[in-house]
């Protein structure tokens, strides 16, 4: 048995993201996933939803599933307790920080949103657009429905007075998301600045990431580093990667995302969570 082989042995908690990883393209949670999960938590683990969305867009099915226990939202920005309905866990962005990232994305073609309070809220005007600027129907219908309307998003920010968990950039063109998300690396370098999907910029509080998280949430539950696995294919997932025991990254990654894990597994598409999970009940 090798090295690799006795850390998933060990294992007592999983962090997994949701979209290109979890979930299929299309959204779908399908039965194999959904039984290798029953299988995980009937064995004791803890499994744990660590997404990049609040835990009020966390689908339906999955949020239900008896067992899920913790949810880790924002990138990292709150840790939840399903039960207690309860937030154990807090890292969000102080009123200069908004400013400074107002800033930093004026003149940008791009709508924005936030998450603060557990709510997302999004200018009139952006939502508007919004359908141009959604990567896919279903990332559309999903926005649709979480974004609550506010005249203009930094005033209202700025006048609310209260810490922001996330911020948001979503973009029609492609090439301007990956010009302007360098950049945003450079001035935004006190936040942290990443993507989920293909056409949106992601910023976060220095202390909000899944990989903080999930050490949050690995103390609080008194399990080793090394019983830990997590799953992710964007670049908001890579802290992750690096903080658990053993990092999958899905063969639908991005390249960085696999240059940081321990492992490269089966896409979405193929399901590679439930693949890993049956490995690790094997």
């Amino acid at each position: 048995m090798n090295r690799k082989s006795k850390r998933m042995n060990l294992v007592k908690l999983i962090c997994f993201d949701l979209d290109g990883t979890l979930l299929k393209d299309n959204k779908e949670l399908t039965s194999r996933t959904v039984k290798a999960l029953g299988r995980a938590a009937d064995a004791g683990i803890y499994l744990v939803p660590t997404t990049g969305r609040l835990y009020d867009g966390v689908p339906e099915e999955i949020r239900t599933l008896p067992f899920i226990r913790y949810v880790i939202g924002a990138n990292g920005a709150e840790v939840y307790d399903v039960r207690k309905k309860k937030v154990l866990h807090r890292a969000e962005m102080n009123l200069d920080e908004v400013r400074q990232f107002f800033d930093c994305v004026q003149g940008l073609p791009a709508i924005v949103g936030c998450y603060k309070g557990g709510q997302a809220f999004m200018g009139r005007k952006d939502i508007e657009k919004m359908e141009a600027y959604a990567a896919e129907k279903a990332i559309f219908r999903m926005m649709r429905r979480i974004y609550a309307p506010v005249e203009e998003l930094e005033s209202f920010l700025l006048e609310e007075g209260e810490t922001v968990q996330k911020l948001m950039l979503f973009f029609a063109d492609l090439e301007e998301q990956k010009r302007a998300i360098e950049d945003m690396k450079i001035k935004l370098s006190n936040l942290v600045v990443s993507s989920s999907i293909i056409n949106n910029i992601e910023v976060n509080a220095s202390g909000a990431n899944k990989g903080a998280a999930l050490r949050f949430l690995r103390e609080y539950l008194k399990i080793e580093r090394e019983e830990t696995a997590a799953f992710g294919d964007g670049s908001n997932d890579i802290t992750m990667l690096l903080e658990a025991g053993i990092g999958f990254a899905m063969e639908n990654a991005c390249q960085e995302t696999k240059e940081a894990a321990d492992k490269v597994t089966l896409s979405n598409e193929q399901e590679g969570v439930a693949f890993e999970i049956e490995q690790i009940l094997s």
